[in-house]
């Protein structure tokens, strides 16, 4: 457990530590958190933390209230309909995929459904290079893309999207389940 600290620095805030980062210092955490995992989580446990090791990713989460469950609802739906805008953008997006955020503006300006789905993610954004930066500053700042190259604004996508997509599946079937009954 050489990374105690800056696990927690990471996690607490929401982030999540990906086995694909670009940051090597990254990388080196995941691998130590990885044959450490069952130690960090006993720690992690003891001041209110659960570690959580999803697809080549970790995370925290914390067992809540109803009342803040229902608040994180609320905000997963603002998740899903960015997984709704990136697909709709680029359905290859996911884990290893590169992008520049110049090519999302073109692809926002030039597709009208695209617009409409972009336009909804952020009330107060009207310019598109705008909704365009804030998805970008706020999918990087969750850990779900990194930034490969600040001149061209080249950005790889972290295995910690697919927590995004498992949620969103997790959803959907739930929705055939209870559809079918």
């Amino acid at each position: 457990m050489k990374y105690v600290q800056q696990v927690f620095d990471r996690l607490s805030r929401g982030g999540f530590i990906a086995a694909d980062s670009v940051d090597e210092s990254v990388r080196r955490i995941y691998v130590d958190l990885d044959d450490n995992r069952e130690e960090y989580a006993e720690y992690f446990s003891k001041i209110g933390f659960i570690l959580e090791e999803g697809r080549q990713y970790y995370h925290f989460s914390r067992k809540e209230s109803k009342t803040s469950i229902a608040d994180k609802l609320k905000k997963m739906g603002h998740w899903v309909d960015v997984l709704d805008f990136l697909k709709a953008w680029e359905p290859a997006f996911g884990p290893g995929y590169t992008f520049m955020t110049a090519d999302m503006i073109v692809k926002i300006d030039s597709d009208i459904e695209l617009r409409e789905k972009a336009k909804s993610l952020y009330d107060n954004r009207v310019r598109h290079d705008e909704i365009a930066t804030r998805l970008v500053e706020e999918l990087s700042k969750q850990g779900f893309i990194e930034l490969l190259d600040n001149v061209t604004q080249r950005h790889s996508v972290t295995s910690a999207y697919r927590y995004l997509e498992d949620i969103v599946e997790l959803i959907a079937f739930d929705d055939e389940n209870e559809i079918s009954e």
